[in-house]
């Protein structure tokens, strides 16, 4: 039996992140693992106090997180003949990789499935990688997924 018992979906709702869902469900079946689809909500700058104290959060980054962990539980819902559990984490902050990074050692996850939009060039400096700056952090494999060309947005 595998040790890949534990898949960490990082999921922002883009073609990718879909095309990675799916290549992780499949591999999830094959293997008997668990599901645990995973989306931060950004932090803005302005939700924190004066002299880096917590501020509450303004009331529509409540509502955008509801709303979030709503739509995600719906995806989550969605998966057919699913093999193990299947659990939605909503986290809010700003650095998504060490984000998803700290959820992966929380759940102790064995594998990493996520979407990599595949920039290069200037795009890729100015824009940056989630999934370069995950793969450089995390704490177990990680396998990224493109979606096909013509489901790109």
């Amino acid at each position: 039996m595998s040790d890949y018992r534990t898949f960490l979906v990082p999921y922002d709702f883009s073609a990718h992140s879909r095309a990675a869902l799916f290549a992780a469900t499949d591999l999830a079946r094959r293997l008997g693992a668990d599901l645990h689809l995973f989306h931060a909500v950004h932090t803005p700058a302005f939700a924190s106090g004066p002299y880096g104290a917590a501020a509450p959060p303004p009331m529509d980054l409540l509502e955008v997180r509801e709303t979030v962990a709503r739509s995600l539980l719906e995806v989550a819902n969605g998966i057919v003949d699913a093999p193990g559990k299947v659990e939605t984490h909503v986290v809010e902050g700003s650095g998504v990789a060490d984000l998803i990074h700290r959820c992966a050692e929380q759940i102790g996850a064995d594998l990493i499935v996520m979407g990599t939009h595949g920039r290069t060039g200037l795009a890729h400096v100015f824009l940056g990688s989630v999934a370069e700056r995950t793969l450089r952090r995390a704490p177990c494999p990680v396998l990224t997924v493109q979606a096909p060309e013509e489901e790109e947005g």
